[in-house]
Order: structure tokens, then sequence, then C-alpha cells
């Protein structure tokens, strides 16, 4: 039998279409190769998938574009294993790795779960287009540092989680602000409120939270022209009622008023004073 050589091990390994009735599990990827093409050493009990053996030994990924990533055999760190920035989950066979940055994929989440046996019904694309931003595509990638917010809904993209982004204009959104209904409704008002990509208003408070809605963002507004409307991330949101002004409140601030009222009248009777010293110095002088 043919023997192969893969950088990862230093035995030779042979390659099997299937080896049925062995519970097998691939050193590379940890994902089971029970019945798939399979290149094995029986003695290291060392197992790859067909796939896993052919991978690419660096890759530009959509997820981290400032350097490549190379394909290491195993974690280079101390500990001997990885937290993966893609899904979050520790890993320990082979990654993808970026060690200037200390970035690290698992090979499956690299490709998109294409080695996972049980993938994403509905994975997320890397590229897409929205009404929001016409102007240049937004590709995929993880948001790895923080201050970045997203220009859909105007809150923070967490560090470390995916989202869509375009470099060109410092354009942000969240995965889950890509996808928001055209119209929506809520209990609280009698007329379906439309999805306003770009913000007519420089100025406008949100009926739920009471906050200013910047108008880069998108928001939620009356289709009827009623001047109601929400941030997009309120649809859902309980109405916030300002709380009524409590007795010790209300007599700070009538305390303040007062001082204030005092302070002004001095200043009025300090100049009035000022203005009749003037008038007898004059009276005296002819």
């Amino acid at each position: 039998m043919e023997g192969h050589k893969h950088f990862s091990h230093s035995h030779t390994l042979s390659f099997h279409k299937s080896l049925e009735g062995a519970q097998l599990t691939c050193t590379g990827c940890n994902f089971p190769c029970t019945g798939t093409p399979v290149y094995a050493c029986r003695k290291c009990k060392f197992f790859l998938h067909d796939r896993c053996f052919n991978l690419a030994r660096s890759l530009t990924h959509p997820s981290h574009p400032e350097h490549p990533l190379s394909l290491f055999p195993s974690p280079t760190y101390t500990s001997g294993s990885f937290v993966c920035n893609s899904c979050n989950e520790t890993g320990s066979g082979l990654c993808f790795c970026c060690s200037a940055c200390e970035f690290d994929l698992h090979v499956h989440c690299a490709y998109y779960n294409d080695l996972n046996p049980k993938p994403s019904l509905n994975p997320t694309p890397v590229q897409i287009e929205l009404k929001s931003h016409p102007s240049h595509p937004l590709i995929k990638r993880l948001q790895v540092s923080s201050g970045h917010s997203c220009d859909v809904c105007g809150t923070a993209c967490e560090p470390n989680v995916e989202a869509y982004r375009c470099d060109i204009c410092d354009y942000d959104t969240h995965v889950g602000c890509t996808g928001l209904p055209e119209t929506t409704c809520r209990e609280d008002h009698e007329h379906a409120l439309s999805l306003l990509y770009v913000n007519p208003h420089s100025k406008f408070e949100c009926d739920v939270c009471k906050g200013a809605i910047a108008q880069t963002n998108c928001m939620y507004s009356c289709v009827t022209g009623c001047n109601y409307g929400m941030h997009v991330k309120c649809v859902d949101a309980k109405v916030t009622e300002k709380e009524p002004m409590s007795e010790m409140t209300f007599q700070l601030e009538m305390f303040k008023l007062q001082n204030k009222m005092k302070v002004h009248q001095m200043a009025v009777d300090t100049m009035l004073l000022g203005s009749h010293g003037l008038h007898r110095n004059r009276y005296y002088r002819y």
C-alpha cells in the first residue's frame, strides 16, 4: 500500500477509502471520520479526513484580512489548546493561526463548516449588499477590536464576534441587523412601521426609549407619517416612562431656583445703587 506523508505527523500514513466498523476521530478537526476516506497511522492512532489531509498550508481569510493564516499541526500555546476566534470554542488539533495577532481558527471554521458533518442549514454569506450602504459590498469578518458600532442599530459591535464591514467607508453592522424586516408592528401603535434605510431626520426622539436616534442609523417610522418612530433595536422593547419628580427632588429644585432669584435680585440692587451714586456725584459737581 502506498504511503503518504503529512507535515503534522512523523510516520507515513496509509490511505483508506473507508474503515468501517471502527469509531474513529480525525486528529485534525476532532470530528468523526468513520465511513469516510481517511489517512491513517494505526500505530499512533492518528487519522485525518481526506479533506483535512489536503488542507492548504496557508490562506487569506475574510475574518482576518490583515495577515495570511498559516496551518499549524497543533496549537502554539503552552496550554496545548487554543480558543477559536470564530466560534469561541476550544480546539486542540490542526489550526489556522496568525502568530503576530494570536488569531486562531478551527479548520472547519476557516472553511465555514465545510468539514463539519452537521453544518449550519443557513450559513451566513461571506459578502452581502445592503440598502443602507449601497456604495460597496460588506465583507463578513471578526471585529477583533473594540470601538466599532453598528451603523444600522447604533449599538456596539462586540470584539471577537462576527460582523459585516466596509473598510472603505468604515461602515459596520451586526450580522443580525442585516436581515431586518421591511415592515413591523407594535401593539401600542395602530399603524405599521416601515424600515428607513436612510434616516431623514436630523433630530428625532425614539418613542420607546426616549433617546435620540442618530441620523447615521436606520430607524422604524410610522407608514402614515404620524411622527412616530424608534430605534430598530427598540421595536420589541417596552416604552420608557419618565418617572415623576420626587418630593425631595422637587424641594431641591425649588431651593436652587430661589437662590438664583436672590442672586439675580442682588445684582439688580447693586446696579441700581451704583447708578444712584453716579447721579448724586453729578448733582454736587454742578
